[in-house]
């Protein structure tokens, strides 16, 4: 899934190639888009569209009159842009379609796209429960570290692992499996350890951590480690799954299973850690971790499983 710096990165592009615009055309699949525009799409036709932006992992545009548009990726979602002239027939993925004299964006394999009048933080319940982006806009100063704090430290949260919480797009809006990942090596907290058990200097290691490591994701294509770590990782056969290979080379922890630790080079781990309970069943996800650095309990290191083939064989042979 697109995590906040990816969703800012298409807001950027959407955003240079639709603002200030006349709309043409809105064309939507979804459900409740396409009811929307079979009532209302005129309204829209010759409204410019203001300012597209994202917040966490959501991507809003503004158009004026009053109106919005709204979509979430989830797994594969993405917009395209292109020359109006060029633009292709709609395709079975096709979701939406916003057309300007100029410009044609289309939203593809995403099920959520929503349209609609008024203030969309207020019309829509899954953009009023966000907690802080993760990477504010400049004209919203810097990352809200006190609000982060009063939604992470509620007291519902308290016995709440930190692994999971940073995934709550009510406590903070943008983080997804690695950037948590990230986060939490990089402070060096257990995923598990519980959010009223965390001391002042590992909350205040959060606040500096979230903010940095996504910003630097955002503006470097998704990398989080430095670039003395990269340029080491890419000359160092042992710290990657192939030598030279971008895979395993990006991040401190994230999809780097059994490879050395940058820190103390000790294995790195995988477990799934349940995020939210259900009738149905429990949902997880796979966390990583340092087991050493992140000081995670040694009975659930039993539960870890490393790999068929661990790298060391795979590079031997």
């Amino acid at each position: 899934m697109p995590e906040g710096p990816e969703v800012r990165r298409t807001a950027i592009r959407l955003d240079a190639a639709l603002a200030s615009q006349p709309i043409v055309q809105m064309t939507a699949r979804t459900k409740s888009a396409k009811a929307w525009l079979e009532h209302h799409s005129s309204e829209l036709v010759g409204k410019k569209i203001l300012k597209v932006r994202s917040h966490g992992k959501h991507l809003i545009g503004w158009i004026e009159g009053d109106y919005y548009f709204h979509s979430h990726f989830m797994m594969w979602g993405r917009w395209e842009t292109i020359a109006t002239p060029e633009a292709p027939a709609p395709q079975p993925r096709e979701r939406a379609r916003i057309t300007t004299k100029k410009m044609t964006a289309i939203l593809t394999s995403a099920p959520v796209f929503e349209v609609g009048a008024g203030d969309p933080y207020k019309e829509l319940e899954n953009l009023a429960s966000l907690g802080p982006d993760a990477i504010p806009y400049p004209e919203d100063g810097p990352f809200n570290v006190r609000e982060f704090n009063r939604r992470l430290k509620l007291p519902a949260n308290r016995k709440r692992a930190i692994g999971v919480a940073l995934l709550d797009q009510r406590i903070i809006a943008g983080l997804g499996n690695y950037l948590r990942a990230e986060i939490l090596f990089d402070c060096r907290l257990d995923p598990w350890k519980t959010i009223g058990s965390l001391t002042r200097a590992e909350l205040k290691c959060l606040d500096e951590a979230v903010a940095n490591i996504s910003h630097r994701a955002w503006s470097s294509g998704g990398i989080t480690v430095t670039d003395t770590l990269r340029e080491r990782m890419l000359g160092d056969p042992s710290l990657t799954y192939r030598p030279g290979s971008d895979y395993g080379s990006r991040h401190y922890v994230f999809r780097r299973t059994n490879l050395p630790c940058l820190h103390c080079g000790n294995p790195i781990r995988q477990l799934r850690q349940i995020t939210s309970r259900h009738d149905e069943g429990d949902r997880s996800r796979i966390t990583y971790f340092c087991p050493e650095c992140q000081s995670v309990d040694a009975g659930r290191l039993k539960k870890t499983k490393p790999l068929k083939s661990s790298p060391a064989k795979s590079r031997s042979s």
